[in-house]
């Protein structure tokens, strides 16, 4: 006998077609009347509030005199809560966004003393292929999900999903959609009609005699007659038995049977039955940029360098932390990174980025300063911190305040530091941020950027640097000229790169000497699509650089670096004529300026992108031809490297009609590869996180720097038929109509992309050194130097630290395949953890990381939860022997202070 599980849930979207608090109010009814629900009617076993917990935080923050009712029912298992936090995209937040995403909603069920151990993701827009490696990290080992199953290769709703690492979960596909059982008709004559169909059709695809019915929808109450309902359809059935059920409670019945399912390894955008919308990855693009500024805000300067300062005694600030993190998860949920909301809500997203930015930047700014003025008092010092966690040669960009700009820089065993001053300022009191009117400071003082190459002995630390004023500055070092630029041709040790006429230039790679030709055209097309989907217009009318007369400049030149300013100017159609299938006649200037810069001392040609976008429907790419012979390209995705073809099979679609046409437009995280295993191309970037391989002789990378549309959702796209995508409704901010900048990297390397160690490139790009210096002079008095550094709070935590650590080499690590993610305060406990990963495509089996912390009993191997220790590492003095390290595989170590 077939057993039909029927779970009774809700989706979701905390802000989409509506903004948040709308959907809100709709919450605060929803839950006051689940809880009357379950409370009045012991047969209505069980609800399923989303997979998310954040809907308990937007509720009891209105409601909050109903926490024990919500409580009660939710650790007596009626009703079932996370284990998100939100409801995530899987393909824009990093590994330890999302990592994240499951330690707060984990945190927080267990304030309710229940969380939901199976990975629920029903609507995000396709399945990353780290996310079996995540959800085992929070002891879940299944997953129900609904887009982007490849179910032509399955066949079944039922199988192992193996990611990325090896690791493997089982997975449900909701073949029928998270809304196969909604809407259940009341009236009981209709019972059979409804429910018999759909049993059949979940028939044909389970690979056991467990059914599972989702009986909910979109920000659908609770049907209180569903255990009516149920007894009903039991009294008539001798095939079929119906239980009110759960998800965990499904997943538990089929688990004997994993040994008959078949398996599928990696990620899942297959648009089969369900839209996957690829190229949402450039959707309002400048979202995404922000997204992953404030990722590496959190990651990369925040937390390592707040968690140094709480190692040497200053207070922790846990709760302004994860405020931070709810701010930037709550707009990775799936709809809101996405760019598919309304205008009115990617406004309120905008906000959060802000808030967070915020929060962060001020415990930064004021925990790096109480730091810094630990070293000293009166001497001037910069001190700079290894944000990138790498041992290559870093470009420090720092500024200081001073009175003059005539001094010297000395490292810590006097060695004199030669620099590159880029601007000055003249800067006061005021423009410092201090009260002048509660001071009687009137100097000017010169606000001084600078330039120069350091080493860090350790993949986090910092290094002290000594200013020293002098009026005679004969004593400052020089760099030696090591760049060239004559005939439009810049040369350093690595390239010589010839520009041509129309922007684009040739790269000789002197380490392999191939020339790589025509980098960085500029190609805009037409786009008939919405805030989903890229769509072609069916007459369209392309427009590129190739034939441009572009206007080259040189505008810096020094020992450290020399940058070239390209200006192109493409005529591109206004908008679309939709009448006509094509784009209007009427023409538009689109303005770029391209900065291309290189350096002396590292291998990377940087370019920085402005334009200023004054048309409508259209997509702007840049596109670097290789020439390399493959079929695939290699792109970095959570905590690790994912192989994909260049070209899919789109006969399918229209044949067996598929939900949309699958291109092959990917998200990327910070680098794009292509390579034939002996020559390679990478291609860099800071959030602009959409590419597409072009499949020919040329093997063009294209990456989308803007796409601009107008629309939530269309009706019948060329690559899309049928119904709009979400609401039809206009959205003109997603047109990126105004001013945007964008940051990518090249590098031509030898081998394939982690021969060339491309991921550690990837992070040094990323993540510039913080720099900060420890005090500032101010007319020479005591009372005026105290009222710098965000005046009082820099004092304040000043204040807690004791002697500080002296020994600069925090933490290292062996291998420079091995990358950090996070360096934290655990969660529940005065301990902290540094998680790393192997970012390369070959295990690691002698990996070790050495501490210069003091106060440390031992280091325990732990989970992304921070709760089960696996194992107790070896240590030697301050080093500690690491696991055998998976390829693309995380791992969190937790050390135990005394």
């Amino acid at each position: 006998m077939y057993k039909a599980h029927i779970v009774s849930h809700t989706h979701w979207d905390r802000e989409w077609y509506k903004p948040f608090q709308h959907f809100r109010v709709r919450l605060i009814y929803f839950l006051d009347k689940l809880m009357d629900v379950l409370e009045e009617n012991e047969d209505y076993k069980v609800f399923t509030l989303d997979g998310q917990t954040s809907l308990l935080e937007d509720y009891l923050k209105i409601k909050p005199q109903n926490s024990e009712r919500l409580k009660n029912l939710i650790k007596n298992g009626r009703i079932l809560i996370g284990p998100w936090y939100i409801q995530p995209d899987e393909f824009s937040p990093d590994g330890e966004s999302l990592v994240r995403n499951l330690l707060i909603g984990d945190r927080m069920g267990e304030e309710f003393e229940s969380v939901m151990k199976v990975g629920y993701l029903p609507d995000s827009f396709g399945q990353s292929s780290q996310i079996p490696q995540i959800l085992l990290g929070f002891d879940i080992d299944c997953a129900v999900m609904m887009r982007g199953i490849p179910f032509h290769l399955l066949g079944e709703s039922e199988f192992i999903w193996e990611g990325l690492n090896g690791d493997s979960i089982l997975a449900v596909y909701l073949a029928e959609g998270y809304f196969n059982g909604c809407f259940l008709p009341k009236d009981l004559n209709k019972a059979d009609m409804r429910i018999n169909p759909l049993v059949g059709k979940l028939k044909e695809s389970a690979t056991t005699k467990n059914l599972l019915i989702m009986n909910g929808i979109d920000h659908q109450f609770p049907q209180e007659h569903i255990p009516e309902y149920i007894k009903y359809l039991n009294e008539r059935s001798e095939k079929v038995e119906y239980i009110h059920s759960s998800m965990d409670k499904y997943v538990d019945s089929i688990k004997s049977y994993k040994e008959e399912m078949k398996s599928y390894k990696g990620e899942m955008i297959t648009p089969e039955r369900s839209r996957t919308h690829t190229s949402m990855a450039s959707t309002r693009m400048y979202q995404k940029k922000e997204n992953r500024k404030v990722e590496v805000l959190l990651e990369k300067y925040v937390e390592p360098i707040v968690t140094l300062a709480w190692l040497n005694g200053a207070k922790y600030p846990k709760e302004l932390i994860n405020q931070s993190w709810k701010y930037l998860i709550q707009n990775q949920a799936h709809d809101s990174i996405c760019g598919c909301c309304t205008d009115e809500v990617h406004k309120e997203i905008d906000q959060r980025f802000i808030d967070c930015k915020n929060i962060g930047e001020t415990l930064l700014n004021s925990h790096a300063r109480a730091i810094a003025r630990k070293f000293s008092k009166d001497k001037l010092k910069l001190i700079v911190f290894n944000n990138a966690m790498i041992l290559n040669l870093q470009l420090v960009k720092a500024s200081i305040i001073i009175d003059s700009k005539d001094f010297i820089m000395k490292d810590e065993d006097g060695n004199i530091i030669p620099y590159e001053i880029e601007k000055i300022e003249d800067v006061n009191a005021a423009s410092l941020g201090i009260w002048a009117s509660m001071t009687k400071v009137t100097q000017t003082k010169k606000k001084v950027y600078l330039s120069f190459y350091t080493t860090f002995d350790s993949n986090f630390g910092y290094r002290v640097f000594d200013i020293v004023e002098r009026k005679n500055n004969a004593l400052k070092k020089t760099v030696e000229k090591e760049i060239k630029y004559r005939d439009n041709i810049l040369e350093n040790k690595y390239f010589k790169i010839y520009f041509n006429k129309n922007g684009s230039f040739n790269v000789v790679d002197k380490e392999s000497n191939r020339e790589y030709k025509n980098l960085n055209i500029y190609e805009n097309c037409g786009d008939d699509g919405d805030t989903y989907n890229f769509s072609p217009v069916k007459n369209d009318s392309i427009v590129t650089s190739e034939s441009n007369k572009a206007k080259l400049k040189l505008i810096k030149k020094d020992s450290i670096k020399t940058t070239i300013l390209i200006n192109n100017e493409l005529e591109i159609p206004l908008k679309l004529d939709s009448k006509n299938n094509s784009r209007s006649k009427e023409i538009k200037t689109l303005n770029i300026n391209t900065y291309v810069t290189i350096y002396s001392k590292i291998k990377r040609i940087d370019v920085r992108v402005d334009i200023e976008n004054y048309s409508y429907d259209h997509r702007l790419r840049v596109l670097f031809p290789t020439t390399v012979k493959s079929d695939y390209s290699f792109a970095e995705t959570q905590f690790g490297t994912v192989k994909r073809p260049n070209k899919l099979d789109d006969t399918l679609w229209d044949k067996n009609s598929w939900s949309e046409k699958p291109l092959p437009i990917y998200t990327m995280h910070r680098f794009v590869d292509i390579n034939d295993s002996e020559y390679g191309l990478a291609v860099l970037n800071k959030g602009i996180n959409e590419y597409e391989i072009y499949e020919n002789n040329e093997a063009i990378i294209a990456i989308t720097l803007l796409r601009a549309v107008g629309n939530m959702g269309k009706r019948e796209l060329l690559i899309r038929p049928g119904r709009a995508s979400g609401m039809e409704i206009e959205t003109s901010d997603a047109q990126c109509i105004g001013k945007h900048e964008f940051e990518y990297s090249i590098i031509p390397h030898i081998g394939d992309a982690f021969d060339a160690n491309i991921p550690a490139s990837a992070a040094q790009f990323d993540a510039d050194p913080f720099s900060v210096q420890n005090i500032l002079k101010l007319n020479n008095t005591k009372e005026e130097i105290e009222l710098y550094d965000i005046e009082t709070l820099t004092k304040h935590i000043e204040n807690e630290i004791d002697i500080l650590n002296t020994n600069n080499k925090l933490i290292s690590l062996n291998d420079d395949r091995i990358l950090i993610s996070a360096i934290k305060r655990c969660e529940d406990e005065d301990n902290f953890i540094i998680r790393i990963y192997n970012s390369s495509s070959k295990a690691i089996t002698n990996g070790k990381i050495g501490i210069n912390i003091d106060g440390i009993e031992k280091a325990v191997l732990t989970d992304f939860n921070e709760c089960n220790i696996k194992k107790e590492l070896e240590r030697e003095k301050n080093y500690f022997q690491l696991p055998k390290l998976k390829a693309f595989t995380a791992e969190t170590i937790k050390f135990v202070l005394n």
